[in-house]
């Protein structure tokens, strides 16, 4: 002690509580400061993977999911301290779901690049497979065995299609309408070039290699004049 005195028992005693709790404060402080800053990265959903990765078990994970810390989205996907979803955050919840190699895809990633309006209902999600990963609800679950690096990218973290292989979804999938005007939406943004399209409408071998680019040119992109 400061004063000269010897410590008692007891205030030994205190003394080294004090020492053996204050690392577990600290754990715990540093715990939801890792998960804290994830959620901000991935629009305020985590995976239970990076939940256990920051130093919750299981149980701890339960408990917090119990009383209202955590959110379950999808098997395996949690908000954090919330249920009010962005678009962002719908489609990150989506990509963690279905694991490595997803990526937000059609609809879902044209919104996410501003050529069409977020839209309600089930996220759209490209892996890269031909089966082996089930259905889950709020997401629709497109398979491409083709699905590479090549065509896909980040946006604000989200893993998705570029606009390119967007572009080629959307025409498989969606009224012409809905098509072109994102494709112009494309235009403006300079996303695509109308030198480029031009190109790859005019090019023999890219409109035999069946490659995103030719099939969006052959399509009937809309010229820039």
């Amino acid at each position: 002690m400061a004063d000269g005195r010897p410590k008692t028992r007891n205030e030994g005693a205190r003394d080294r509580s004090w020492r053996v709790s204050q690392p577990v404060v600290d754990k715990a402080a540093n715990t939801d400061q890792v998960i804290a800053e994830l959620a901000v990265e991935q629009h305020g959903v985590v995976s239970t993977a990076q939940l256990q990765s920051a130093g919750l078990t299981r149980a701890a994970i339960a408990k917090r999911a119990q009383a209202g810390r955590l959110h379950r989205v999808h098997r395996g996907v949690y908000a954090v301290g919330h249920t009010n979803f962005t678009f962002e955050g719908r489609c990150m919840a989506a990509i963690l779901a279905l694991g490595d190699g997803a990526a937000a895809s059609h609809r879902s990633a044209a919104a996410l690049w501003g050529l069409i309006r977020a839209h309600p209902g089930p996220i759209e999600v490209t892996v890269p497979s031909d089966g082996g990963r089930e259905r889950r609800r709020g997401i629709k679950v497109h398979r491409s065995p083709a699905l590479i690096a090549a065509v896909t990218t980040r946006r604000n973290g989200i893993a998705l299609t570029d606009p390119k292989r967007t572009l080629r979804d959307l025409h498989r999938t969606c009224p012409q309408p809905v098509y072109r005007a994102a494709v112009r939406r494309a235009l403006d943004l300079r996303l695509i070039s109308s030198g480029e399209l031009e190109s790859e409408r005019s090019s023999p071998a890219a409109s035999s290699s069946g490659s995103s680019s030719a099939s969006v040119a052959a399509a009937g992109f809309p010229s820039r004049r």
